[in-house]
């Protein structure tokens, strides 16, 4: 048995236990090492999985802007710019809104109408205004001043002009610009302006949109037409059969108070005809003359004979020394009442037929003066400084095919 109190004993303590310290530390590093390998061999395929499965995806927020954001995207689509009065419209709205950031932000309402100036498109500097507005919504008084803006300009698209605002009225300028090229022709062969042609339209037209207001909407809104007057007259302009016939025959009877000259009676060609309109037994419409009246689709003779009858009326006031040019309330009120009414006189009276559009009512001759002097369809049928084309002019400027001999006029009885 030993004895561990022999120095034998102890001198062999002493040798052994540098021996197991220096063990115990090569066991503990090679742990370690084994543990850090195995962790980072760990770490290796949490990566791998991750990057699998798309654990380290960022999922991000929703900015509390987002909605806005998507509104603005389609804001200004290819329906934004629908017209010059629409165009004007943004045009002043953008200028005072970059106005209104300039007291604010200088540096960048300048960015802005440098962006404007160097493309041209007013569209890029709305949507960078759009930007701005964003993060100035919390600035009160920019905020304020931003709100008068737009409101003013919603009371500026606001007509002082009632019959301007309904929905009828922008229905009927779609499908009168269809017809422009017709109406300019007219104007050029008859040297009347094509504003005093499309004012008679306008005041046989805007009086369907109460009293005959399911055929407007039967006719005019879903189909593009402008409505055929047969309850009044003929043509889109709602000529009488009488009415009519007498324009003709004031072309060509010299001894007429109303005959304006040989020139016109080559404006119009007496042999056109449409007979597939002859449909049904009413006699007039055997009529040559009604039956270009009545040419659906090609509204041309509408026109013609709307300008051949203010033509006449302002050759008879010339006559006995007056003028119709810068009066279209008269000729408006001519137009409607015939011409029998036509007495060329100092002050005559504006009137014609009544009739109510909405609440408010209006003379025919009253409501042609309001549309003339309105702006409505201004970029199309411009007021000009010579309503009425002098016939001489006319003449050196208009050229018409000479007629074979043995085409003469026959005008209907």
């Amino acid at each position: 048995m030993e004895n561990p109190d022999s120095p034998i004993q102890a001198q062999t303590e002493k040798l052994k236990k540098p021996r197991s310290k220096f063990k115990k530390w090569m066991r503990r590093g090679y742990f370690g090492v084994i543990h850090l390998l195995a962790l980072f061999a760990l770490a290796l395929i949490t990566v791998a999985l991750a990057a699998k499965f798309k654990w380290t995806n960022d999922g991000g927020n929703v900015d509390l802007n987002s909605r806005y954001f998507s509104k603005m995207a389609g804001k200004y689509n290819q329906g934004f710019q629908t017209d010059s009065l629409t165009f004007a419209k943004q045009e002043r709205q953008m200028y005072q809104n970059v106005g209104l950031l300039a007291k604010f932000y200088p540096h960048n309402a300048k960015m802005i109408l440098d962006a404007l100036h160097r493309s041209g498109d007013i569209t890029i500097a709305l949507r960078m205004l759009d930007a701005a507005n964003l993060r100035m919504k919390k600035h009160k008084g920019y905020m304020r001043e931003l709100q008068r803006i737009e409101d003013q300009s919603k009371e500026a698209s606001v007509s002082i002009y009632p019959w301007a605002n309904y929905r009828e009225w922008k229905e009927f300028c779609k499908v009168v610009k269809a017809d422009s090229a017709s109406i300019d022709s007219v104007s050029r062969i008859t040297g009347v302006e094509s504003r005093l042609i499309v004012m008679c339209l306008v005041g046989e037209q805007i009086r369907m949109f109460n009293s005959s207001r399911e055929q407007f909407k039967k006719y005019v809104i879903p189909y593009n037409r402008l409505i055929m007057t047969t309850n009044r007259g003929y043509g889109v302009t709602g000529i009488l059969q009488n009415t009519a016939l007498k324009i003709e025959r004031n072309l060509y009877e010299k001894s007429s108070p109303f005959y304006p000259g040989d020139y016109y009676q080559k404006c119009l060609n007496v042999k056109d005809s449409f007979p597939e309109l002859v449909n049904d037994t009413i006699e007039a419409h055997k009529h040559l003359t009604i039956q270009r009246l009545m040419k659906g689709g090609d509204h041309f003779y509408s026109y013609l004979y709307t300008a051949f009858f203010l033509r006449q009326f302002q050759a008879h006031w010339e006559k006995e020394g007056f003028t119709l040019a810068y009066r279209p309330e008269i000729l408006g009120t001519l137009y409607n009442l015939g011409y029998q009414k036509s007495k060329p006189k100092k002050n005559p009276s504006v009137g014609g037929s009544t009739f109510k559009v909405g609440d408010k009512e209006y003379t025919f001759g009253g409501l042609c003066y309001e549309f003339y002097y309105s702006g409505e369809l201004m970029e199309l049928f411009p007021l000009t400084s010579e309503p009425f084309v002098p016939t001489k002019k006319l003449q050196k400027t208009i050229v018409f095919p000479e007629p074979k001999e043995e085409e003469v006029p026959v005008v209907a009885e």
